[in-house]
């Protein structure tokens, strides 16, 4: 039942925007010619009228915009329409060049388009406040092994869109049987990945009795059970947990679609990666392509190209370290390329040599790889599929994002594959270069919500710890 009222209410969205868009066509059209609208300029625009319902539906699916935006970004919202809109008028353009429809006046298609940017964003981030304020402020105990632990789950809520989380303290796994006395003060319980089975499942069961959602951050054998096949021995259920690897024909669809858009976008991109490369050149001394060992697929080595955003031998003194957000290293034209990712182009070289895909976990260096094995043994996983130049990760995670945290994206990838996922990655990978913060190097700040967060979560625990004694 909640499967259909969930679809139903899909529906009705996809309906709502496709109206509102078409809406704004016709407004544009009295506003270029008035209420004398000349049939020659208006009949284009009427055979095109499905197709272009159909684009703002495909657009605004590929753009992630019909997925569940409860407790998301309204800035990250408005940026994907506005480029969803952008692509819904690259697409009717085209379809009037392919159609000749010339009569389909240009100065009424991009006045249409700033007219849905506003209309649709307007009506989005109406219902996004509608959202808030149903499923907003809510109060969240977290649950972790350590006050560490703890610490960073709530930096998480309190770094997350405003308005959809108050933090409200901080149980101590070890202390969970007071949570029931704690469940009257608090709407959301969120779980550390840390706690073991047992302390999970009951924190789990006790929050369903009391009738309070329950965030769980998945372990990586959780994330592998994802779209696992239920079948059954006997009278015993259990389920099928395949290795995370493509089939072949999905393999080969995506081999295809890489050699493809790869093809395209060198030839579409060699101006700018002949400009790149002579400002790199010009603006500081080494080579402008930068070659380095990274591993790939099965956990084979191959040299990565970028353009060098870093000083010659950034390296030679301090050995393999990870950037971090206002590294000395970083040239002031490399600070410019790693926050629009210009600097990955040459990436494409390897795309179709076959080391990279498009679409995939970002790959990594030997160094530190193994040094991630070592406290994280699901890291292998990632290694089963093609590194990408972006990824699952890069387009909902941060360039500073906690490498266990990339790891359960790129685990969820691999599982979860299919060709319209990397399709949606990639254009949403658009609005990453846009979103510049996303590409902020690991942070070396001392946050202060860390400091009262130490504070209040102190207290908290010597509370409970007062209770218990």
């Amino acid at each position: 039942m909640g499967g259909n009222s969930l679809k139903l209410r899909l529906f009705l969205l996809a309906l709502l925007d496709a109206g509102l868009l078409n809406a704004c066509y016709v407004i544009s059209f009295l506003f270029r010619f008035s209420l004398d609208v000349p049939f020659r300029n208006v009949q284009p625009y009427l055979t095109l009228f499905p197709w272009i319902s159909i684009f703002c539906f495909v657009a605004f699916y590929m753009f992630d915009l019909y997925s569940n935006w409860k407790r998301k970004s309204l800035h990250h919202l408005l940026y994907t329409i506005f480029l969803a809109v952008l692509l819904v008028m690259v697409l009717t353009m085209s379809l009037t060049y392919l159609g000749k429809g010339f009569s389909f006046p240009r100065s009424v298609i991009l006045f249409a388009t700033f007219l849905q940017m506003l209309v649709l964003g307007a009506s989005r981030a109406f219902l996004w406040h509608l959202g808030r304020k149903r499923h907003g402020s809510k109060k969240v105990l977290v649950v972790g092994t350590t006050l560490e632990s703890g610490v960073s789950l709530a930096e998480k809520c309190m770094n997350h869109s405003r308005g959809w989380f108050i933090i409200h303290g901080f149980l101590p796994a070890h202390n969970r049987r007071l949570l029931h006395k704690k469940m009257p003060e608090v709407d959301v319980v969120l779980v550390g990945p840390s706690l073991n089975r047992e302390d999970k499942a009951e924190i789990i069961s006790l929050c369903i009795k009391q009738g309070k959602e329950v965030l769980v951050v998945p372990e990586m054998v959780e994330l592998l059970a994802i779209e696992s096949e239920p079948q059954q021995i006997d009278d015993l259920l259990v389920l099928s947990i395949q290795p995370p690897r493509l089939v072949p024909g999905k393999w080969l669809m995506k081999r295809c679609f890489d050699i493809l858009v790869s093809s395209f976008m060198l030839i579409l991109l060699s101006p700018v990666m002949l400009v790149l490369y002579v400002l790199i050149k010009l603006t500081s001394p080494g080579p402008a392509i930068f070659k380095q060992e990274r591993l790939g697929e099965g956990g084979r080595s191959y040299l990565i190209y970028k353009f060098r955003s870093m000083v010659a031998d950034a390296e030679s003194r301090t050995g393999p370290v990870l950037a971090t957000a206002h590294d000395p290293r970083i040239t002031p034209i490399g600070k410019w390329m790693r926050a629009t990712r210009l600097d990955e182009i040459p990436q494409l070289l390897n795309v179709l040599k076959g080391e990279m895909s498009l679409v995939g976990p970002r790959p990594e260096r030997p160094f530190f790889i193994r040094q991630f094995q070592e406290s994280i043994p699901d890291y292998a996983y990632r290694l089963s599929v093609k590194p990408g130049i972006t990824g699952l990760a890069q387009v909902l995670a941060n360039y500073s994002t906690k490498v266990e945290d990339k790891l359960r994206f790129d685990i969820l990838y691999v599982k979860s594959y299919s060709f319209v996922l990397d399709i949606k990655i990639l254009l949403q990978t658009i609005r990453v270069v846009l979103q510049r913060g996303q590409a902020a190097g690991v942070s070396d700040d001392n946050d202060e919500n860390k400091q009262k967060l130490l504070r209040l979560f102190g207290y908290y625990d010597r509370a409970n710890t007062a209770n218990n004694e």
